[in-house]
């Protein structure tokens, strides 16, 4: 425990101590019934299921980006090449070779 749990605890005595008048026995004993129905259920359950589905969706995004970064490598592994690539670099050379430098 730390210094903030047991100073936590200290309240909770004072606390018990100071209201243990003001709550009737009936609401106090449908209270404990009440918290021990939960933390039951809460034990019984396990993570819920919006937790599970948080991380089915991440681990889909990852194996999808996984795939995306397999499919670039391949894309740039098979040197194929566009005719619309080609023709780009053929302008882009003759550029190069129109602006010879001056002397």
């Amino acid at each position: 425990m730390t210094d903030e749990n047991k100073t936590g605890l200290d309240v909770d005595d004072l606390l018990r101590r100071a209201l243990a008048d003001d709550l009737p026995a009936d609401v106090a004993a449908g209270m404990r019934r009440r918290i021990e129905r939960v933390r039951a259920g809460a034990t019984e359950k396990g993570a819920p299921a919006g937790a599970w589905a948080w991380l089915f969706r991440r681990s889909v995004w990852a194996a999808l980006a996984v795939l995306m970064l397999i499919a670039g490598f391949l894309l740039q592994g098979a040197r194929s090449r566009s005719p619309l690539a080609d023709r780009i670099l053929e302008l882009k050379a003759a550029a190069v070779n129109f602006e010879t430098p001056r002397s």
